[in-house]
């Protein structure tokens, strides 16, 4: 049976980088699928509503990864799930929650993977990436999420390195309760 891991946490963590490494390293066909990248990049230019993309994104996130799923693939699903729209706060946080209900008969047991870093290193990515201007951003979507519940794990991507992080994660894959 297929493995569902969804990481999710706010620009900056590292979300990107630990699911491609993540991906790579699982022996068995696997699928990277970036809710960032569809509201971000795969959308050229943006209409006007932002509502309504994110919910189309989500859409096209729950089509891909169900047809992965079904197909015998892993899934690693990256993705803030969180986002400032007009300096609102759209928490989107329980779209992870849905997408972990709606393929449990693909995948049973699905993993939810919270990247977290303190401040400052949110703040030296994003410097780093020439990106300063979204720190507010980052640090603001930090910040609200919520404790989770069932199988989940966090990683403090300031701490632990890409490669430990997927050692963890690899050796509780298959356990029944993570925390």
């Amino acid at each position: 049976m297929p493995h569902l891991i969804v990481v999710y946490g706010p620009p900056f963590s590292g979300k990107s980088t630990f699911a491609a490494a993540l991906a790579h390293s699982l022996p068995e066909k696997t699928a990277i699928v970036s809710a960032d990248y569809l509201a971000h990049e795969a959308i050229a230019v943006h209409d006007g509503a932002a509502f309504d993309e994110m919910e189309m994104v989500t859409t096209q996130v729950r089509l891909l990864v169900a047809n992965y799923l079904k197909n015998g693939y892993n899934v690693v699903l990256e993705g803030a799930f969180s986002h400032v729209i007009d300096g609102e706060l759209q928490h989107r946080e329980q779209e992870i929650d849905q997408i972990a209900a709606l393929m449990r008969n693909l995948a049973p047991s699905p993993l939810l993977v919270r990247l977290v870093a303190d401040e400052r290193v949110l703040e030296e990515r994003a410097n780093r990436a020439g990106r300063e201007n979204e720190i507010p951003v980052a640090i603001r979507i930090n910040s609200a999420y919520k404790p989770r519940y069932g199988r989940w794990l966090q990683i403090d991507t300031g701490v632990a390195t890409v490669d430990d992080a997927i050692e963890t994660l690899r050796e509780r894959l298959n356990t029944a309760d993570i925390r």
